[in-house]
């Protein structure tokens, strides 16, 4: 029987609607669906990878699992494991306290609207502090630069009303990440960034690639990897020499100025043109872009926050944002202003909350939580720390940490001494190898879910409920219904609420009491998550294709002056100016490795799948051409590539839009293991060459991913040359 159904997809905020086709509980055809979608009909190739996945196209866990005495995982009943987990949490919750419990929410777990809710609440209700995420090992910079500057209410403007956007490090044609870090729309980016320039917008792109969104810009920058605080500074120096900042918006709301003045003062634009190696006019051009441009949205992507100085980069970055008043103002249109949360903007500072200064600190350094979440480098350190409150049972929910982590030589003996590592997934990936538990998952097209996280995202408001599709499948379950499960076993009844990033989920009022004796209704759940939509559910519900709401346009209100100021150059900022201004560059290393995302893949996700085995059968070291010749490297031979703190073997690919200097990977490739045959281990894992040790960040202690710097030589027994 052949039927039609409405969904949208959940790789990434976009969350893209969805026409699916089934067929005796198969999909056979799948599209994007522009019937009501913001985003028109637009659908990328993780969307069609989303359902070959339900298909069986890569290998898929139906049936739990458990390690056995040889370290080896055998079958076990869903509902068993779950009686043994909660027996396992409750007996060292009562010897050791609650904070032996720890949570991990990966990449999988951001687009499961309950099974993260329940994940939150189990976390609240036991009382434990330990919850860490992929945003720390990712963009936490970011985070990091809302505490220490504070952030406008009124948010970033539109795309669909810039006219400058200056993307830094980010490359949303294949990550579909944008707003509200940088500008673009997260679905069909590439026909928002078209729009924007056939009104009249100008793009810049800086990136040490000629990257897909590059194709867009009318000034593409290509520094070496590392140095965004250098060149932003340049920037900030270039507008208050010329006095071409917003001084309107500058003198209401924000403060330092004349720090910030100082601070700049030494990086002149051939200070930096010099350190980032880029022609001077590029800083010049970009500053005086910025300086003309009446609408501009200045923000960037993982590139700077991966990198050597991320949270400085990330500042400065913002920094110059602020000084051309780069946000939505009193007055200007809120195209979106929410549907399942409806929010109000003012034209008003948030102070900063610097909240990693208050508790509870980690054991293993002197820092609080970012936005409710502990740095997860210092995940390692928090278990093998000896000592009261020591973290003993880790449950890791749709993430792989082990890789992302990098440096496997430090996190997998901390994950080993683990005495209860749970996974929740639906692939056996590096980290479940490892796991005492492994708990096989539903997957989206067959579980209920609700577009929250990309309510405030859309470009226009939006809204969906999507119904399971297809029959679950073996004996797996759904992720919320794996926590209220093992709450319910140790005796704790969960509350289902509304949370976003930065609240403190045990402190907000009300909630849906989810009890413990039966399971819930998913229904039930999702219906009052829309208790305060601007559409009832009972419309959501009947409409699966979604809903655009209509209603009266939203404008940002002005508000009075509460004193609150966006803090350009607290002593902090002043500091870390001053030491990068003291560096030497390392002349060691004649090469930085950098790494790049891929469309077909989605961090470690559908790296098996075969359409991303056709196009990329491994790991490939992409190099500029002109350093292959220099190097006497042919396309297809192997590389070897050393850091200060460990070595890999590429494949050596030209890439003609890779400026010199510059070695590009994918992140979250290749096997944990040494790396000794790039062809069989399908690559090399980058995170071989990052320290947990050594330089990490101040506040977020976040690792060194990409600007990695490098030795490079032709392997010394090379293999056959592979094209």
């Amino acid at each position: 029987m052949v039927q039609q159904h409405k969904s949208f997809c959940r790789n990434c905020s976009a969350l893209c609607a969805m026409d699916l086709t089934v067929e005796d509980g198969r999909i056979v055809a799948v599209s994007g669906d522009g019937s009501v979608s913001p985003y028109s009909g637009y659908m990328c190739a993780k969307g069609r990878a989303a359902a070959d996945f339900h298909n069986g196209d890569e290998p898929r866990l139906l049936q739990s699992l458990k390690r056995a005495n040889d370290g080896g995982h055998v079958p076990i009943a869903t509902a068993r494991a779950l009686d043994e987990i909660a027996a396992r949490l409750a007996d060292l919750i009562a010897t050791h306290g609650p904070r032996a419990v720890a949570f991990y929410h990966g990449t999988g777990a951001y687009r499961s609207t309950l099974g993260g809710l329940l994940e939150r609440a189990l976390a609240a209700r036991i009382g434990t502090p330990n919850f860490f995420s992929t945003m720390t090992i990712d963009q936490s910079a970011k985070w990091v630069t809302m505490g220490r500057m504070g952030v406008m209410a009124s948010g970033k403007p539109s795309t669909r009303d810039i006219d400058l956007a200056v993307i830094v490090g980010n490359n949303p044609l294949v990550s579909h990440q944008t707003y509200p870090f940088a500008a673009g729309d997260s679905g069909a980016p590439g026909k928002s960034l078209a729009a924007a320039k056939a009104r009249g917008a100008r793009i810049v792109v800086v990136d040490p690639r000629r990257t897909e969104t590059a194709r867009h810009a009318d000034l593409l920058i290509q520094p070496l990897p590392g140095h965004d605080a250098a060149l932003f500074a340049a920037v900030a120096h270039i507008l208050l020499r010329d006095a071409t900042y917003n001084r309107a918006f500058c003198a209401r709301f924000v403060a330092q100025l004349d720090e910030l003045r100082a601070a700049v003062a030494p990086f002149t634009p051939a200070f930096a043109a010099e350190r980032a190696d880029i022609p001077v006019e590029q800083i010049e051009t970009l500053a005086r872009w910025l300086g003309e441009a009446q609408r501009p949205f200045v923000g960037s992507g993982t590139g700077p926050s991966m990198s050597a100085h991320s949270n400085l980069n990330d500042h400065m970055i913002e920094a110059v944002n602020a000084l051309v008043g780069g946000y939505r103002r009193a007055g200007d249109r809120v195209r979106n202003p929410g549907t399942l949360r409806p929010r109000k903007f003012h034209e008003t500072v948030v102070p900063p909350t610097r909240s990693w200064e208050r508790g509870p600190k980690c054991r293993s350094a002197d820092i609080g939580p970012l936005f409710g979440e502990l740095p997860t480098a210092l995940l390692p350190r928090e278990i093998l720390t000896p000592g009261p409150d020591r973290i003993r049972a880790l449950i890791v929910f749709g993430g792989n940490p082990l890789p992302a982590l990098g440096d496997p030589a430090q996190a997998v003996p901390a994950f080993e001494d683990l005495e209860l590592l749970v996974c929740l997934d639906a692939r056996m990936n590096e980290t479940a190898q490892h796991a005492h538990y492994v708990i096989a998952t539903t997957q989206p097209f067959e579980r209920h879910d609700l577009s929250i996280a990309g309510d405030g995202l859309y470009p226009e408001a939006f809204a969906q409920y999507a119904r399971p599709v297809l029959p679950r499948p073996g004996d797996t379950i759904d992720d919320w219904c794996f926590f209220w499960g093992v709450a319910a076993r140790m005796g704790i009844g969960l509350t289902l609420k509304y949370w976003s990033y930065g609240s403190d989920y045990a402190a907000l009022p009300g909630g849906l009491d989810l009890g413990t004796d039966q399971p819930p209704d998913a229904e039930t759940m999702i219906r009052h998550l829309c208790e305060n939509s601007r559409v009832p559910f009972e419309t959501l519900r009947d409409h699966p294709e979604g809903v655009r709401p209509q209603f009266e346009a939203e404008f940002v209100q002005p508000a009075a002056d509460n004193g609150a100021r966006l803090q350009l150059c607290p002593p902090d900022i002043a500091a870390e100016l001053q030491a990068l201004l003291r560096e030497t560059p390392d002349t060691r290393y004649q090469y930085q490795l950098s790494c790049r995302r891929i469309l077909e893949a989605m961090n470690s996700a559908y790296r098996d799948a075969p359409r991303t085995l056709r196009r990329h059968p491994v790991n490939w070291a992409w190099m500029n051409a002109d350093d292959m010749a220099d190097e006497g490297i042919a396309d297809g031979a192997t590389i070897e590539l050393a850091s200060e703190h460990g070595c890999i073997l590429g494949i050596a690919r030209a890439d003609p839009g890779l400026r010199r200097g510059v070695v590009s990977m994918t992140h979250l490739y290749g096997s944990l293991a040494a790396s000794t045959d790039p062809h069989a281990q399908r690559g090399s894992h980058t995170g071989q060459l990052t320290s947990l040790q050594r330089y990490l960040e101040p506040i977020n202690f976040m690792p060194r991913f990409s600007g990695v710097p490098v030795k490079l030589r032709l392997h010394p027994n090379p293999q056959e040359s592979h094209t």
